[in-house]
């Protein structure tokens, strides 16, 4: 193909291209009233504990706990690792045993598991502030103040005026981040209770108060750390959640801060629940105000990343690499941000002494937001669907410059609008909070309502108005009926909802979870030929099990589209070469004199009945196919770790012994044996001939695999058609 490009440019030129745990944007989610119900199946799941590994480090290693949940049960296409530092997914492994990758450089202060070789974790970063589908706050307004208790024991000891955790720190009734300024409280023994302001936490969570201790050393000290401050401040500062559902698995429910021990008029749930294909999730954000004041939200949700600093970008000839990008859907169309983009924006900031961050918001319409890379995706789609969405932001914080791998990028939705939930009514509460929570006793529990009506706690109000139609339709006692309804309309919460979709970019299961969702697989700059491409390549496959096959039957298909053009070019070319000794002649009696020479250039090939773009048109028309078929190979999660057979592990990556590339550069000088020569110039026939099948064959050494194959088999078939040409031509002579 780019030996007939550059020909007929020939032939037209004589004829007249650390993340760090800081503080990131804020961000909403269309109605806070409306929308699906999130209920879907249970999925059981199991529990695991362990030294949390963040931001304190070894200094104070709290305990964190783990969710372990492989969904669906039967056969997993992915299994999730939930944390309550985040209340959120800290891993989401893929399972098809082609999605691997290989093991990448070690780097100081990066989790050794994100860098080791095995199974695709599509989550990259690490720290509760940006593990992804966190919640967001654009305004999280209060008037009052909370308490939260960071740490509580019994039997704490005092050596040298250091107060030190337990050993076992699974004793520790609270476990959470401490910092200096923290007030430590202790009850017991009497000789040193009181309260202190904390200078430093030390080593395993050792803690210095600024005041010195009455004693120097004690036993069983009993204590409470404890923090105070507006809602927001804190949540910015400790996102520990705590599990409340009854038991491990989907739905899943955390809730901050913990009912059980913190004085909060204000408490966010987050529920997780089955999706309805494999590799989606369904989440739901439930505010709670139970306080005497009005609460005012606006919140989003964000989707963190982080890239290993060795990744490089794809090149021009190459196969695809997993470089990130952060994406939205907004108003205006498909957004991208690349990482390379954001970063060099970031750096342009820290250059001119501001904070380094790159940004893009995109206002309006926001129907999804997301991090991915060529082949995988991990997306948001706020619920119900909305055409007037929220704001889209995407961006990129670089910590430090100067250290490799310190920055994180982000993709956010955040909502357009601020949600106000008036103070606490006699509607029923949350179940999760206990009879001792501040203003909520003798208020009923909503159990039971939900029960009667049969619907969720993340049932919109539209839902619950429904299920109470239904069941006053039904009979029976409608006094029990509308008690329940009125509880449960008097609540004092907002919720809103999201399909989350972790997964590789199938095109079988993105338009499920968003109907827009399979615009993020990118088919190159021509995806309108290379999107149809793809469907006819899987299509192909389904019939016949075999990619290769497949492949190999697409270019047949192509090739016989394309046949006519073909042979009307060869033909074109035949002409062309028939007249060369008369071309020859005129350039010769025409010398220097390039006017008149292409003026009887054209009227010779007038009289003899040759276009000389005819030849070209025809395979100028083909440069789309083959650039669209690039694209759809490129973007074809399906290909990825796909065996071709023999010595080819991936179809998705270069022949790793360059045997079809060469093998494709000895058939191309082949078939330019077979092509009738049109160059007038003899070094430049000998570049046709020889430079262009070894120029091509380099081309092809760092394509995918299944590219190659490709343009191998259509070249044997073009080469099969000029042979029957030129023999249908000589028979007719």
């Amino acid at each position: 193909m780019l030996r007939w490009l550059i020909a007929c440019g020939a032939l037209i030129a004589s004829s007249g291209a650390a993340l760090a745990q800081d503080g990131g944007v804020g961000g909403n989610v269309g109605q806070a009233s409306t929308g699906p119900s999130t209920q879907g199946p249970s999925v059981p799941g199991k529990v695991e504990t362990s030294d949390y590994f963040g931001e304190q480090s070894k200094q104070q290693p709290e305990r964190e706990e783990r969710v372990i949940v492989g969904f669906p049960v039967d056969k997993p296409a992915v299994v999730y690792t939930f944390t309550n530092r985040g209340g959120t997914m800290s891993k989401a492994i893929l399972q098809d045993p082609r999605f691997t990758h290989a093991a990448r450089n070690l780097i100081p202060n990066v989790p050794p598991e994100k860098l080791l070789a095995g199974q695709i974790d599509l989550v990259s970063t690490w720290g509760p502030k940006w593990l992804p589908f966190g919640t967001t706050f654009g305004k999280l307004s209060y008037p009052g103040q909370v308490t939260l208790v960071l740490r509580k024991a019994s039997d704490g000891i005092i050596e040298g005026g250091v107060l030190k955790p337990p050993a076992d720190r699974a004793k520790l009734a609270v476990d959470r981040p401490i910092k200096a300024d923290d007030l430590l409280v202790v009850t017991a023994p009497a000789n040193v209770a009181g309260e202190y302001k904390i200078a430093s936490v030390g080593s395993g969570g050792a803690l210095t108060p600024v005041k010195e201790f009455a004693a120097k050393a004690a036993t069983g000290v009993t204590y409470e750390v404890k923090r105070t401050g507006s809602i927001e401040a804190l949540y910015d500062d400790d996102r520990t959640f705590v599990r409340v559902s009854a038991t491990p698995g989907l739905p899943l429910v955390y809730v901050w801060p913990n009912p059980a021990f913190d004085s909060s008029p204000v408490f966010i749930e987050r529920r997780f629940d089955a999706g309805q294909h494999p590799f989606e999730l369904k989440l739901s954000v439930t505010v709670h105000n139970v306080g005497t004041e009005l609460l005012q939200v606006q919140t989003g949700i964000r989707i963190g990343a982080w890239q290993h600093p060795e990744t490089g970008s794809p090149g021009l000839f190459g196969g695809p690499t997993p470089v990130l990008q952060a994406s939205c859907l907004a108003a205006d169309g498909l957004e991208h941000a690349p990482f390379a983009s954001l970063r060099e924006a970031a750096i342009e900031k820290y250059e001119q002494h501001q904070e380094a961050v790159g940004f893009k918001a995109f206002p309006s319409g926001t129907q999804w937001v997301a991090a991915d890379t060529n082949y995988f995706i991990q997306a948001a789609v706020p619920m119900p669907i909305n055409a007037a969405g929220g704001q889209c932001q995407l961006g990129l914080k670089d910590f430090n410059p100067t250290v490799p791998g310190a920055w994180v990028m982000w993709s956010q939705f955040m909502a357009s609008n601020i949600v106000e939930i008036p103070k606490r009514g006699q509607g029923c509460v949350a179940d999760w909070l206990p009879e001792s929570a501040a203003g909520v006793t003798g208020l009923p529990r909503c159990k039971a309502s939900l029960d009667k009506l049969g619907v969720t706690s993340a049932s919109s109000i539209d839902e619950v108005k429904q299920a109470w139609e239904k069941a006053r339709a039904a009979g029976g006692d409608l006094a029990a009926v509308d008690q329940a309804y009125q509880l449960l309309t008097e609540r004092r919460q907002a919720t809103w909802r999201y399909n989350l979709y972790n997964g590789p970019k199938d095109t079988a299961f993105l338009p499920e979870s968003h109907p827009e969702l399979k615009r993020a697989v990118q088919f190159g700059w021509m995806s309108f030929v290379g999107a149809p491409m793809h469907k006819v390549l899987v299509w192909f496959h389904e019939g016949l099990g075999s990619w290769p096959l497949a492949i190999i039957l697409l270019t047949l298909g192509l090739k016989l589209i394309t046949w006519p053009l073909s042979q009307k070019s060869y033909m074109s070319m035949q002409k062309m070469k028939n007249i060369r000794p008369k071309l020859d002649e005129l350039k010769r009696k025409f010398g220097n004199d390039r006017a008149k020479f292409s003026q009887e250039q054209m009227a010779l090939m007038k009289r003899e009945g040759v276009n000389p773009f005819a030849g070209c048109l025809p395979m100028l028309l083909q440069f789309p196919i083959w650039v669209g078929l690039y694209g759809a190979i490129l973007g074809s999660v399906e290909l990825y770790h796909e065996p071709l057979g023999l010595w080819v592990p991936d179809l998705s990556s270069s022949d790793p012994y360059f045997i079809m590339p060469i093998l494709l550069g000895i058939l191309m000088f082949v078939q330019t044996l077979l092509t009738p020569q049109t160059a007038t110039d003899e070094t430049q026939a000998k570049i046709m001939k020889y430079g262009m099948p070894i120029m091509f064959t380099v081309f092809m050494l760092f394509l995918p695999s299944a590219l190659v194959l490709y343009i191998l088999f259509n070249t044997i078939l073009t080469i099969v058609q000029n042979l029957l040409i030129k023999r249908r031509m000589e028979a007719r002579a």
